[in-house]
Parts: structure tokens; sequence; C-alpha cells
């Protein structure tokens, strides 16, 4: 059987660009309204400059947040969130791309190349499985495109969209739903469609996790974490004596970094603590200082909604004291805020250096004026923190030692990230002090335990049971997935209180949240190990290595 396997794959492996390569795609189309009254009114130079630097604006903004355009279209455009490279939260790149465009090109209307505000565009999106291909030629870049219905789909979706405004799929709007304020069309039945779908307008960013985990109406306790909680709850007693604390947790995506810190907190209320939270996106490497605001405004008890400009200086101000006058300039830059003219001149006026030092000494005085009570300040995912953020923060860590504050940093173990640096800064700074937590997959007897907490599983047949654990893999957010995704599918359903299977589930695919997450990490992997994955997946789940290694070297 082995001989037999190496030598029906001795086929040549054609690279995934060429021959094409099936994948979760969030598909933007962009498209001014109009254009072809307009164009009635213009010179054409003027009309052909104008859509160019229209659709260049478009270009921007999906680079800003790791799209790719693949076509311009005339008076609008066609971009990919997902190819080449993955990201697990493309739907969410992809919505706010849609909405940042709807504002810059409100912007762009009414500047003075364009007063009169009469430009405006709509915007498409959809997610979905696609065939997607390297349609690059000779020695040029690599130039990318998909094709299948979801793109279909999003190209209808544009066309219905009202001016100014983004209009989403039913699936991407299941990945963001809890991210964002948007308005249900429809059912709308687009061109080609046999049937309508469901549309939804969306109004606002209003932030939060891409899709919640767990399963609605299905919750467990916490389930083998108690030597970790033990060591944060110590952590957290010594704050509360006045000793300041860093802790940092470790562990792979969906391993139980922040339900962990969900239980410290669900412990932290008698007495009560001052609760903090911040995060990076996975997006904001390239945004300088990312991380840095992010601490401010949960210092300065900033939401994510817009807050009157007046207001968000008063409270500033207000928390920096007599550092006001001196930094206050600096910090009001930091938070984006309209300056005076003489706070102008003295901040544009500053070398980069000089500029950072501002930053530190007004974080600082803003830690120091509102940490007067034990406080908990979590920062999650540090391994998207950008790297300005990362030398501005480092030093900032010292003031531990001077106030009750246990400081979360959450973080998976990759090291080729600027936010490695800030994990070994607390090393470098704490030592035997550090409080640092390396979170492994749950044992097999835990997680049925886990499971058995979600469902009667005693219900479910033994294939099924088997099926959720052997897909998880210890991995709670995995577990959480998979039930999540066979619910969603009817493949098993509730039947008063208890839970059955309607059908085999052995051949379901992975789930959607998870097939995103894994893919991106697969993508940033070097293009042959990537390659060595692909001839394995073709292979099967289980083979002899040395299958694997006769496939390759003879492909």
């Amino acid at each position: 059987m082995e001989g037999n396997a190496g030598r029906n794959y001795h086929a040549r492996v054609e690279p995934a660009s060429r021959v094409g390569e099936r994948r979760p795609v969030t598909t933007l189309f962009a498209d001014v309204v109009g254009s072809t009254g307009l164009a009635e009114t213009m010179d054409p130079e003027e009309w052909a400059e104008l859509i160019g630097d229209a659709t260049t604006t478009m270009g921007k903004v999906v680079d800003r947040y790791g799209g790719r355009v693949s076509q311009v279209l005339g008076d609008g455009i066609l971009a990919f969130f997902g190819v080449p490279v993955a990201h697990e939260d493309d739907p969410q790149r992809a919505v706010r791309a849609g909405l940042d465009l709807i504002r810059e090109m409100r912007t762009y209307a009414t500047s003075p190349q364009h007063p009169d505000g009469s430009l405006q565009v709509r915007v498409g999106l959809n997610t979905g499985s696609v065939v997607t291909r390297d349609v690059s030629l000779g020695g040029s870049s690599s130039d990318y495109t998909a094709l299948g219905d979801a793109v279909n789909v999003a190209a209808r979706l544009q066309a219905e969209a009202a001016p100014n405004t983004v209009l989403i799929g039913p699936t991407t709007y299941a990945f963001v739903s809890h991210s964002v304020n948007a308005t249900p069309r429809g059912p709308l039945l687009l061109k080609g469609k046999a049937t309508p779908i469901q549309a939804y307008e969306v109004t606002t960013w209003i932030g939060g996790q891409l899709r919640p985990s767990g399963v609605p109406g299905l919750s467990s306790p916490m389930v083998g974490r108690d030597a970790e909680l033990s060591r944060l709850s110590r952590a957290l007693r010594a704050v509360r004596a006045g000793r300041g604390r860093v802790a940092v947790l470790l562990g792979e995506p969906g391993i139980g970094k922040s339900r962990l810190t969900a239980e410290l907190r669900r412990h932290a209320t008698d007495p009560p603590v001052q609760w903090l939270e911040t995060g990076c996106v996975s997006y904001g490497q390239e945004v300088p200082y990312a991380l840095a605001l992010g601490i401010v405004r949960a210092v300065l008890g900033l939401s994510d909604e817009e807050m009157d400009p007046a207001a968000t200086r008063d409270r500033l101000m207000t928390a920096l004291g007599s550092a006001a006058s001196h930094v206050g300039p600096q910090m009001a830059q930091l938070l984006s805020l309209d300056l005076e003219p003489w706070e102008h001149e003295e901040v544009i006026g500053l070398a980069p250096d000089a500029l950072r030092t501002g930053y530190i000494e007004g974080i600082g005085a803003l830690l120091r004026s509102t940490v007067r009570e034990p406080t908990v300040l979590v920062c999650e995912d540090v391994h998207w923190a950008d790297e300005a953020s990362v030398d501005l923060l480092a030093p900032l860590l010292r003031l531990v030692h001077e106030l009750p504050i246990l400081v979360m940093l959450l973080s998976r173990p990759e090291r080729d990230v600027p936010g490695w640096r800030l994990i070994g800064a607390t090393r470098d700074e704490f030592g035997d002090a550090l409080v640092e937590l390396r979170l492994a997959g749950l044992p097999e007897d835990q997680s049925r335990t886990l499971v058995g907490n979600l469902l009667v599983i005693e219900s479910l047949p033994s294939a099924t049971r088997e099926y959720i654990l052997a897909r998880s893999e210890g991995n709670p957010l995995f577990v959480e997935e998979v039930i999540r995704m066979l619910i969603d599918r009817g493949l098993i359903r509730r039947d008063g209180e208890r839970w059955i299977a309607t059908e085999e589930v052995a051949d379901v695919d992975i789930p959607d949240t998870i097939h995103g997450l894994l893919l991106a990490r697969i993508d940033r992997l070097p293009p042959e190990i990537r390659r060595t994955l692909r001839v394995a997946s073709v292979i099967g789940r289980q083979f002899p290595a040395t299958v694997l290694a006769d496939v390759v070297s003879g492909s």
C-alpha cells in the first residue's frame, strides 16, 4: 500500500497560484455614482483626472487594511481581502475599508479640486469561497483574481447600494454583526440569483470582536485553568496591597487567554478593582502608536463611539493635571484633536525623539492620576502591537513598581514581531517577579468535560462526540466553533433537554472562523513549506512521512 501511494502521487504539483486555489475571500466592489452624467458636464481630461484621483484614493484605503486591488474598473475598483495572503479577520478589514472609503471620498468630493460635493460612491461586499489565480504576465509582479458566485454577489450588492453606503451580504454580516450598526435590506432578488438574499446596509463601526466566541445559548464554567487562575489571583492580591505586578499570558489563538482574563475579572469584585482594557488589531502594526493610543483612550474612559472633541480635550487636560502645561499639546496631537495655533507651532517644531519623550511623560502622568486605587490594565493581542508603541511603552513599565496596578499582556508566542520585544522588556524589568503563563491545549479528559458542559453529549452518537474532540484538538475555541458549526448547519439539534445528531458529520468542513485563522497562519510560512502542506493535504490526513518526502522530492 505504501509503495502504491508513493507511485500514485508522482505527478508534477503545479504552484497553487497557477492552477487556482480555493479559499475564503471577501470581495469589495466600489463604484462612482452617476459617473456617465458627470462626464457629460466636464472636459474629458478633467473627468479622467478626477476619476483617476478617486480610484487612487480608493486603492489607498484598501491597502491600509491589507486588501489588494485586482482591477480598476473605469470609475470603480474590484478588491479582495484574503488573497494572496489571508488574515483571520478579512471580513472585518473589508467592512472597515468600505466605511473609510465612503468617509474619505466624501472629504475628497468637497475638496478645493471638487467643491460641489457631487461625487458619491457605493460599496458592495460579500464573503465566500472562491477560486483564486495569479494572472500576472511574464516577469511582472503577482496580480491575483478570484472567480466564483461570491464575487458575483458582491458586484450585484454594489449595484443595489444607495449612494455613499456600504451594502454587505449575509455571510459577511455573520462575521461582523457584533461590530457594526447595520440596517437589514431585503431580502433582495439579485440579478442571476434564483433566490433572494438578505443584505445589510452598514452605517457605523462600533468596535469589538470580529465574532464573539462561544455558542449562543450555551455556556460552560472555565475548564482546566485552575493553577493559572490561582497565580493571577495572587498577583491581584499583591496589587490590592499596593504592589504593582505584570502578567504575561502566552498561547496559540483560541487557547483561552481571554477567557482566563474574564474569569479573573469575575473574581475581582470583592472588593472591586478598576478594570481597563485595550488591544491591538491585526492591521495595527502599520499604524504608529496604535497600542499607546488605545491605552490612553482606556485610561481616559473614551469609548469607540465619537465624543465631542472639546469634551475629550477637557478630560485629557484635567487628567494630566500640572503636566498639561508642557505635554498637553503632544497628548492632544496623539489623540488627533485640533490644536491651537501656538500648540501646533510647539508640536511641529519637535524632533521625533522629543515628541516621543512628551508621549512618555504624558502617558505616565495619566497613569499616575488615574491609578490611585487597585487597577487591572489588560492589553490584548500584543503580537499585533506596532513598533512605535513598543518603543514608547517599554520604559513606562517601570511605573508598575510605584503604582497599584496589574498590567496583563496577552500574546501569541510569535517571536518575529515588534510586540515580542515588549514581552522581553517585562522579563528584563521584573525577572522572577513576572507572572508568565504559557497556556497549552486541554487534555482529552478536560476537552470532554468542556463538550459535556456545552452539550448533553451522552445523547449524541459516539462518532459525533469523537468528531468534535478530534477536530478541536484540545483548543477551547475550536471546541466551541465546531459545535457552533454543527448547530448552524442543522447537523445536531436540541430535542427538549437533549442534543441529537441528525446525520453523519464525518465529512463536514472546518468552521469558517477557524478556516480563516489557520489559512492566515499558513500564508505566513515560507513558500517551500506551504507547498509541502499543499501536497500533504492531497495525500490525506494520515500517512507515513516517507510518502510525503517521496512525493515532494519527485514532483
